[in-house]
């Protein structure tokens, strides 16, 4: 039941993180700060594609298997 929790929690600062990083770039106004320009320069290089894909499969599995 705690480990429900803390992973729930954990979510809603996933997704606090995202609205604030969104909502901080549409009012500065800068081009490059889009959450898709994040992921680009993560992207960029090797290790950030394997975070990545990493991350995406425990999601799937989290979200899909079970």
């Amino acid at each position: 039941m705690i480990g429900q929790a803390v992973i729930l929690s954990g979510y809603a600062v996933l997704v606090i993180a995202a609205v604030v990083l969104v909502l901080n770039t549409q009012r500065s106004g800068r081009p490059g700060s889009t959450p898709a320009a994040y992921l680009a320069t993560v992207m960029s290089r090797p290790v950030g594609r394997w975070l990545v894909l990493l991350l995406w499969l425990w999601v799937g599995w989290h979200f899909f298997v079970r």
